[in-house]
């Protein structure tokens, strides 16, 4: 072999030994960057999953559960557990408090208007001839209608009561008893509408309607009888009625000027995370209660049901799922948040106290039945009965110490 050949042999060898030095270098290469990549899937589903279990571990967090049970958060006494308000809240000065006159005085016509109501409540129908129907009375009416000399269905009535100038019935019937007395009997003719849904047969056709004016309702005079009769739980004499009406609504209107005044002035600086919480568990509670509540009315007398599940009732009536309305329910119960903070802080400042009996005692002297009481303590515990006594303490000491201009 010559030297030139062992050369170029010599050569070929060093180049296959640096092939295969390439090849294992880049197998390793490759290794290390499947290695890296496997490793890199691997945080990344790591981090998918975290990314889900935290994601899904929040909504549960945000998720409301319906509760009524202030039993956990409230103490006996009426006070939120493990807190002093006064660390949570800045309130206004509640011993002066400005309050005219003019924003919660209950006037005479509001007290007219009111017993004009109540009187409008207790009409008896009277049968004299002398008494004449007009525009806005209720009366009581026989009527049997007919086309062409013919009865049809839903055109007959007894004893059907009527205010005139409600619309109630068609075309101008109720204007055609106007002037009439109990006792007259008389036809009044209408004309059908040309679109009569209640029954398309009739649509646009002329009706004689003949009618028995039986009696007309009419209200009685405010006496002192009548007071006596019928309002004698509050008043006597029909003058002490009016007192009545005008003393209690000032009192509510200077009780809620004050709720008002209390809410709109009292800053919150921390939150009470297990109130708050149970806050909205109650609201909730009740708006789920009231979506029960239709479902079985609707059911009872319409045979069927208006929402198919809770979340279809949010939607009909908010335009929001449940995990939306659960977001929205923190703004709902702000202001309760807001004051009873408030008078837990005024009731601390104050020493002012509140216990079980005594709730139930000034619950039973309002009117409220001991079957209500204790449905309301199974319901929401005693804490919730005392806590709302508390209030109504404190209520009543800012009320009397509040001088009105």
């Amino acid at each position: 072999m010559s030297k030139e050949e062992n050369n170029e042999e010599l050569s070929l060898s060093k180049q296959r030994k640096l092939a295969r030095k390439k090849k294992i270098a880049k197998e390793k290469r490759n290794s290390v960057i499947a290695k890296v990549v496997l490793v890199l899937v691997i945080l990344a589903a790591i981090g998918l999953i975290a990314f889900f279990v935290i994601k899904d571990q929040i909504k549960k967090a945000k998720t409301v559960t319906a509760s009524t049970d202030y039993s956990t958060v409230v103490d006996d006494n009426g006070m939120i557990k493990g807190i002093k308000a006064s660390e949570y809240v800045s309130i206004p000065d509640y011993n002066n408090i400005p309050v005219s006159l003019s924003d919660v005085e209950y006037t005479d016509d509001k007290v007219e208007a009111d017993i004009q109501t109540t009187l409008n409540n207790n009409k008896t129908l009277e049968t004299s001839a002398e008494l004449t129907a007009a525009d806005g009375d209720k009366v009581n009416i026989d009527f049997a209608g007919t086309v062409d000399g013919v009865a049809f269905d839903g055109g007959t009535s007894t004893g059907h009561d009527l205010t005139l100038g409600s619309g109630s019935l068609i075309d101008d019937f109720e204007q055609q008893i106007e002037g009439h007395h109990p006792g007259d009997s008389f036809d009044v003719e209408v004309t059908f509408p040309e679109k009569y849904d209640n029954n398309p047969d009739l649509a646009g056709k002329d009706a004689v309607f003949a009618v028995t004016l039986n009696g007309i309702y009419v209200a009685p005079e405010f006496t002192d009888e009548f007071v006596q009769e019928k309002l004698s739980e509050y008043a006597t004499t029909a003058e002490e009625y009016r007192k009545y009406l005008k003393d209690t609504n000032y009192e509510k209107n200077l009780s809620s000027f004050i709720y008002n005044y209390v809410v709109e002035n009292t800053t919150i600086n921390k939150t009470p995370s297990d109130f708050l919480k149970q806050l909205k568990s109650a609201y909730k509670a009740e708006e789920y209660s009231y979506y029960e509540y239709m479902n079985s009315m609707y059911s009872t007398y319409y045979g069927y049901t208006p929402y198919t599940s809770f979340d279809d009732y949010l939607t009909q009536i908010y335009s929001m799922n449940e995990e939306q309305y659960d977001e929205s329910l923190e703004e709902k119960v702000m202001n309760n948040l807001k004051y009873t903070l408030f008078c837990q802080a005024v009731a601390e400042a104050e020493g002012i106290t509140a216990n079980v009996d005594d709730a139930k005692q000034y619950y039973l002297d309002q009117g409220v039945t001991e079957e209500n009481l204790s449905s309301q303590i199974q319901s929401y515990g005693k804490g919730y009965v005392t806590q709302n006594y508390l209030d109504s303490k404190v209520l009543e000491s800012i009320c009397d110490r509040t001088v009105v201009k």
